[in-house]
């Protein structure tokens, strides 16, 4: 029996385009369950090399149902693998649990499966510092992703998504509008069962500067620098609610146009809120329009709002005046800067403000 798995990046967007079944993995004829192995499930029948040793009609198969190329696919560490236009190999051979693997519904020689999402995030974290793997964390937790460039215009076919592009010449986008693919704890469970796997450490060590809920790489940025612990080089203020539902009141639902919101950040007992202005959707007269018409509603709700912009956050001393405002309406201090807090405060901030998706 031969199988392919889909791994890294392809595996997060198999989940996202919905070519995983729902009924999650379903073992083939005349395997047992228990625990997989790569090396007995045969993955390295997907070896980058002549037909002799690669299906290349597995990967053409992946690619027309949608799933962009280069297609990532695991391989035995032992493997004969190399790299290609079409295919990625990436070495995994660690023992798990058969259940991990969601099948891939499409028509195919082979049984194809993705790995799930938790254990993508291990194999795109190895070599990542430990705010990078954490905003890429915050996008599978998050309702926003990171698109490769090959990737933009499956993404943009995805109902009820919408695409912002890069404004640079990276040539990437970022996708808006998605589920989430797992929680803090199902990860965080994840990993402690996974503990010796290559990529978990990483992971491990990037969960306090993440969030659950996100839904804007500058929500992120923002969470990462300013709500995290000190020892990470954030500011440490008091955690907020992420993008949490909110009910207006009567007298202010004519500002927002709607009976809820949801405040970006939000901490109900200050009735405090903090919204991110992105050019997605506060530039422009319209933008304008309606983040005035928003401040409004929240002095009409009885709460106060502050709102950042990108480039505030990208200014140290903009950013960390905007934050002892909130820290007021909070009523906390931040703490005066040590020599050891500047350091990873500025570490942290290189790391943050300066990331790319996975390619």
């Amino acid at each position: 029996m031969s199988i392919a798995v889909v791994g890294h990046i392809s595996s997060i967007e198999a989940h996202d385009l919905g070519l995983v079944s729902a009924d999650g993995a379903r073992l083939p004829v005349g395997m047992a369950s228990g625990t997989m192995d790569v090396d007995d499930l045969r993955v390295q029948s997907l070896r980058v090399s002549p037909p002799t040793r690669m299906r290349p009609d597995v990967v053409a198969s992946l690619v027309r149902a949608g799933l962009p190329a280069p297609v990532h696919m695991l391989v035995p560490v032992r493997a004969d693998a190399f790299a290609t236009r079409r295919v990625i190999p990436h070495g995994w051979s660690y023992v798990q649990p058969w259940d991990d693997l969601a099948r891939v519904e499409i028509e195919c020689p082979v049984n194809v499966f993705a790995c799930p999402p938790e254990m993508a995030l291990m194999q795109m974290a190895r070599g990542l510092g430990v705010a990078k793997t954490a905003l890429l964390v915050d996008q599978v937790l998050g309702t926003y992703r990171a698109c490769r460039p090959e990737a933009i215009e499956s993404y943009g076919q995805i109902e009820g998504v919408s695409i912002e592009s890069c404004t640079d010449d990276c040539g990437t986008a970022t996708a808006y509008g998605l589920s989430p693919l797992t929680t803090i704890v199902r990860l965080s469970n994840y990993l402690d069962a996974m503990a010796g796997a290559p990529g978990a450490r990483s992971v491990r060590r990037s969960l306090p500067l993440v969030a659950d809920g996100l839904a804007s790489p500058l929500e992120a940025q923002t969470y990462a620098l300013a709500f995290c612990s000190r020892h990470t080089g954030s500011l440490g203020l008091p955690k907020p609610l992420v993008n949490h539902r909110v009910e207006v009141p009567i007298e202010a639902r004519g500002c927002f146009g709607s009976a809820f919101i949801r405040p970006d950040f939000w901490w109900p007992e200050q009735r405090v809120a903090l919204e991110v202005l992105g050019v997605r959707w506060h530039d422009g007269a319209q933008g304008i329009a309606q983040t005035s018409m928003r401040e409004k509603g929240y002095y009409a709700m009885g709460a106060s709002c502050i709102t950042i912009t990108e480039r505030e956050i990208r200014m140290l001393s903009s950013f960390e005046a905007a934050m002892a405002v909130l820290a007021k309406l909070l009523g906390v201090k931040l703490r005066p800067p040590t020599k050891a807090f500047e350091k990873m405060r500025g570490q942290l901030r290189t790391e943050v403000l300066d990331v790319r998706p996975a390619r």
